[in-house]
């Protein structure tokens, strides 16, 4: 592993363990057995090492969802399968709670958990749903919006209709579903 890498790792366990705010150069150089003036050599600052530690999470999330979701049988589905697969990414990964919740302080986007780089995020997520229905591309804006507030809610918040995956997704055919205009 380079030392970049190695780095951007450690970061992402270092937030993992002591969350956005325990996050430091001197436990990262620890954690990764670099110097502190090689860190900064990487990287600029403490922000840019904790936006790039954020960003390369979030692009593995995304990876694991979206493989998670692939295997629907159609676009209603797979918006379905996504929304459960990300909540449990969400709420099992202590690394993303400055995704999941940015105005705990998240750099990444700029603390506006519905603004363009969470939408972005949102979308990406969402893509493969144009495999199964290719006329859904211009209301891909949003549809990622949509999504991107169910989602919001759905991490922070339990009630007896979302508590299980089984329930979730009985939610999510009722309710989300219908609201996108996504076909089954």
């Amino acid at each position: 592993m380079d030392v970049h890498t190695r780095i951007v790792a450690a970061a992402i366990d270092r937030i993992a363990a002591a969350g956005y705010d325990g996050l430091s150069i001197s436990a990262v150089s620890r954690l990764s057995g670099v110097s502190r003036p090689t860190i900064y050599a990487h990287f600029g600052s403490l922000e840019q090492l904790a936006a790039e530690a954020l960003e390369v999470a979030a692009v593995r999330v995304i990876s694991r969802v979206v493989e998670r979701a692939r295997e629907a049988g159609s676009a209603a589905d797979y918006v379905v399968e996504v929304m459960v697969a990300a909540r449990a990414e969400f709420r099992s990964q202590p690394a993303l709670a400055p995704i999941a919740f940015p105005q705990r302080g998240s750099i990444l986007f700029d603390g506006d958990p519905i603004g363009p780089g969470a939408l972005e995020l949102s979308r990406s997520f969402l893509l493969p749903l144009l495999e199964f229905d290719p006329e859904l591309e211009p209301e891909l804006d949003e549809i990622s919006e949509t999504t991107l507030r169910f989602l919001i809610s759905l991490v922070m918040f339990e009630s007896s209709t979302s508590r299980s995956d089984d329930k979730l997704r009985a939610y999510l055919h009722r309710r989300l579903v219908p609201a996108l205009g996504v076909t089954s």
